[in-house]
């Protein structure tokens, strides 16, 4: 007998891993489809198809998903989540793989009652309507609590080997978890950046300030990473607050971006999202002061111009209690009022319950 072949949405988290697993109990052949964009959960998705035992093909959601983020057609949940938008989007792109992979239906880990925006019985039957798979989306972990699929009708699946998961409790799923002895896969209820309240300050900043004509998912990416400081509408500072980050940060240099380092001492590399002039190189240069802390007015930062090399100290920006210019808002913190004497820390963007402290210059 020939096997049935599925396309399935692998997230890197626990819903899409035992969604999966489900299918291949069954003796689906699944091949797993993960779409990257900068916004989706950290996971070693690679791994966690590995120990499945599944084929993994990687796409990214493209600049098409950055135009969804600014206007969705259903809206944004608490913050700059719109989760009807992205499922019925991510349906979408998994649609043609289907013909692609000669696979019979798409599958999800999306469990009944666990998301308040998206995955309420209205949104499912609302994502469905639109997603343009015409009953061909099966949703493994709570399929018994929702209409029969064309996969379940035609007999490629037992539906009664589904399950009937619903809520917000994981504790079902950590329990199949443990009996399957999976291992790498991200936290449950963990994941997509979009739900986070700093990082949606961030998002709301690109879209406030950013034309969308001007926008890349590059910029997305940005947001991922160090202290944003807002100056003005045409000037955004970005901090690096480890060695990483100040490594990470060059590469995001380009015509609209450029970076001023720290030469002879440790501290902050300073990404200018601005023109290159004298007023964005001093603003830089005394968020860099301020940030090194204990850094003397004759060491010096570098940047490049036209390619040539540029170099310039601290000067009267090192060495000093006080703080640098005021900016008009700290991207993620409160906003800085007109005469305000300092800069505050930005809140950072890591995972919620994590660290939100510089690793330091040590």
């Amino acid at each position: 007998m020939t096997s049935i072949r599925a396309v399935g949405l692998l997230s890197g988290g626990l819903d899409s891993a035992l969604a999966t697993k489900l299918l291949l109990e069954q003796g689906i052949d699944v091949v797993a489809l993960h779409l990257e964009s900068p916004t989706s959960c950290r996971s070693d998705v690679h791994a966690l198809a590995r120990e499945l035992g599944v084929t993994l093909v990687t796409r990214p959601k493209g600049e098409e998903f950055l135009r969804l983020l600014r206007h969705p057609r259903w809206g944004y949940g608490r913050n700059m989540n719109p989760c009807r938008d992205c499922r019925r989007f991510m349906f979408e792109l998994g649609r043609p793989y289907l013909e692609e992979f000669g696979a019979r239906f798409l599958f999800s880990g999306e469990v009944l009652g666990q998301r308040p925006m998206s995955q309420t019985r209205e949104a499912l039957d609302l994502v469905d309507r639109h997603s343009g798979l015409d009953g061909l989306l099966l949703r493994p972990l709570s399929a018994r609590l929702l209409p029969e699929t064309e996969p379940e009708r035609r007999g490629w699946v037992d539906r009664s080997r589904l399950l009937a998961i619903s809520g917000r409790s994981r504790s079902e799923q950590l329990g199949l978890a443990a009996h399957y002895g999976l291992r790498h896969h991200t936290a449950p209820g963990g994941g997509c950046l979009l739900t986070d309240a700093r990082f949606s300050a961030r998002l709301r900043d690109l879209f406030a300030n950013d034309p969308a004509e001007e926008s890349s998912l590059d910029d997305l990416s940005l947001l991922t990473l160090g202290r944003h400081v807002r100056v003005n509408r045409d000037l955004k500072i970005v901090l690096g607050r480890d060695h990483d980050e100040n490594l990470r940060l060059a590469r995001f240099e380009s015509r609209g971006r450029w970076l001023v380092e720290p030469n002879d001492f440790a501290g902050p590399s300073a990404l200018v999202c601005g023109a290159r002039n004298d007023a964005h190189l001093e603003r830089a240069i005394d968020l860099i002061a301020h940030y090194a802390g204990s850094a003397e007015p004759e060491r010096t930062v570098r940047w490049s111009d036209d390619g040539l090399p540029r170099t310039r100290p601290l000067g009267a920006a090192a060495g000093v209690s006080g703080e640098p210019r005021p900016a008009r808002a700290v991207v993620g913190g409160p906003a800085a009022a007109p005469d305000q004497k300092s800069v505050e820390t930005l809140a950072t963007t890591e995972r919620p319950g994590s660290s939100s402290e510089p690793s330091g210059w040590r």
